[in-house]
């Protein structure tokens, strides 16, 4: 992995010589060696690093890669790569054409139903990736991800009875091509008899190609004689794009709806429609000259198309790199590109590069930052909704949800937009800077955090956050160092003394006037308030 071990120059001062990252070092500033594990765990694993791990980085800044493999491992990486990947594949929306009543399933599934069909192909991505394997598999593989809910209405097998997502099969004799042959994808990206599955076609180009192919110009002259159909045959300007379009529409006939909002209909593969492509679109599939025998070949074609292994770079970048790519990313995307096909297209060799990356691990910028570079560049990122619901979670044990819906995971009865989320159809891209739904949401989750911390930490044995006794006072070294450590655990940032006595102020504040267990409480709120803590 040519950018992995750039990792083990974290905290240098001075710009890497490596050829691998080009000239982006002279305009960005590292971030030091705690900080960068903090977001690197915050976006593998949606945790904050435990001390223990920030004190190892900051005697050894080369233990952050070491690090990094780890959290490849953990429990939650897959979780935070379905979040990740939703924020790209728009697939996880809140409201289907088909719904849980529609399979007379009890009001309690109603979100976790469409959670689980926007998934589906998220989660066989997801466990590719978790599991290591050639990353072709995601448009070849012969199975599918399902959790109880799934395999309880649709045609599934599934490996296990557990009610967790597992490998499963699909008994209706759709073709392997891996998200090509899910519900999931199908369901977010509809198609009607004019359309002819033209949109889904530009869907997975511009997520498996990095192909926009609505973004094209197209020059054409406006002929009244010329009905719609006729000129996508005839009109040069239309048959640039349709040539190569309408022969890939035409492998993905099987799941051709002739009864739209109908469940049976909606999930079951229809290999006797296969030949209304051909008819309808009057062209045999195709993948962009090659004839093709159907969807059965489609996932090979893409995965052998030289844009696929790039795109996979291009995607992963930008998606940890919270922005998108232009063409001063073009040598670094190349690289991580060229190491990704070296390594077997094995993808959790591309996420360590990714993370390698200056991009990745900027933390501010030299006095020689262009304007173009500072207006580029993501130095601080705002935890998306699914971080701060795994991080409070861990630390606190909140579970802010109502009547079953995931309160930072929906926009039904939950915050997820509000909080600086993408719903899939009308908000397609994470909040960057802090608005005033942003602040109200973090208030909140802040102030039940804090409270839920206090009543199980403070004065008991098994504090976890907490270990200081209802008895400690500001100035106390006791007091100052429950302070320091909650500073270091929190913020991956040594405290000073000025903070330790702001904080001190505020608790002798708070103290005076609903005593000592709502003081902790003020602070605690402070803290997950605090810039520090909400950005990484």
């Amino acid at each position: 992995m040519i950018l992995y071990f750039a990792l083990a120059h974290v905290g240098c001062e001075t710009a890497t010589d490596d050829p691998a990252v080009g000239e982006v070092p002279v305009e960005l500033v590292p971030l030091d060696a705690p900080r960068l594990l903090r977001r690197i765990s915050l976006d593998l694993r949606g945790k904050l690093p435990p001390i223990d791990e920030l004190d190892r980085v900051e005697a050894d800044p080369t233990q952050v890669p070491v690090l990094a493999v780890t959290y490849l491992a953990d429990p939650n990486f897959e979780d935070r790569l379905v979040s990740l990947l939703a924020e790209r594949w728009h697939t996880v929306l809140d409201v289907y054409e088909v719904n849980f009543a529609d399979y007379r399933l009890e009001p309690e599934y109603a979100d976790g139903f469409a959670h689980a069909v926007g998934e589906e192909p998220l989660r066989l991505i997801a466990h590719v990736v978790a599991n290591d394997l050639p990353y072709a598999d995601i448009v070849t593989a012969d199975y599918t991800m399902a959790n109880h809910i799934l395999g309880s209405v649709w045609p599934l097998e599934r490996a296990s009875d557990d009610r967790g997502w597992t490998q499963a099969w699909y008994t209706d004799k759709r073709p392997p091509a891996g998200v090509l042959s899910t519900n999931g994808f199908y369901w977010r990206y509809v198609t009607n008899i004019s359309n002819k599955n033209r949109g889904r076609v530009a869907a997975i180009s511009r997520l498996l190609l990095c192909t926009d192919m609505l973004g094209r110009p197209v020059n054409f002259e406006r002929s009244q004689s010329l009905d719609p159909e006729e000129a996508i045959r005839t009109e040069p300007g239309c048959v640039t794009c349709h040539s190569t379009v309408d022969p890939m529409a035409a492998s993905m006939f099987g799941f051709w709806w002739t009864i739209q909002y109908n469940p049976y209909e909606m999930q079951t593969y229809h290999p006797e429609r296969e030949r209304l492509g051909p008819e309808l679109l009057l062209t045999q599939p195709g993948y962009y000259g090659t004839p093709m025998a159907g969807l059965v070949d489609l996932g090979w074609y893409l995965s052998e198309d030289p844009r696929f292994n790039r795109c996979a770079a291009e995607s992963y970048a930008e998606q940890l790199w919270r922005r998108p790519s232009d063409v001063s990313d073009y040598e670094t995307i190349e690289t991580i590109r060229a190491d990704f096909e070296a390594q077997g297209t094995h993808p959790q060799a591309l996420i360590l590069d990714v993370l390698a990356t200056p991009q990745y691990g900027a933390g501010g910028f030299t006095a020689e930052a262009s304007d173009d570079t500072r207006a580029r560049e993501v130095v601080e990122r705002l935890l998306s909704p699914n971080q701060q619901r795994l991080v409070f979670e861990e630390l606190a044990g909140l579970d802010f949800s109502e009547f079953d819906y995931v309160g930072l995971e929906n926009d039904v009865l939950g915050y997820r937009v509000l909080a600086g989320g993408v719903d899939g159809y009308s908000v397609t891209s994470p909040q960057a800077i802090p608005g005033l739904t942003w602040e109200l949401v973090n208030k909140r989750i802040a102030q039940a955090s804090a409270q839920l911390i206090v009543e199980r930490d403070l004065a008991h044995a098994d504090a976890t956050i907490l270990s200081v006794g209802l008895e400690a006072r500001p100035g106390e070294v006791a007091f100052d160092d429950q302070l320091a450590a909650l500073h270091w655990r929190f913020f991956a940032v040594r405290t000073d003394d000025a903070w330790v006595a702001e904080m001190g102020a505020l608790w002798t504040s708070v103290l005076a006037i609903e005593g000592p267990t709502s003081a902790w409480e003020a602070v605690l709120e402070a803290c997950f308030r605090d810039p520090l803590f909400v950005a990484y």
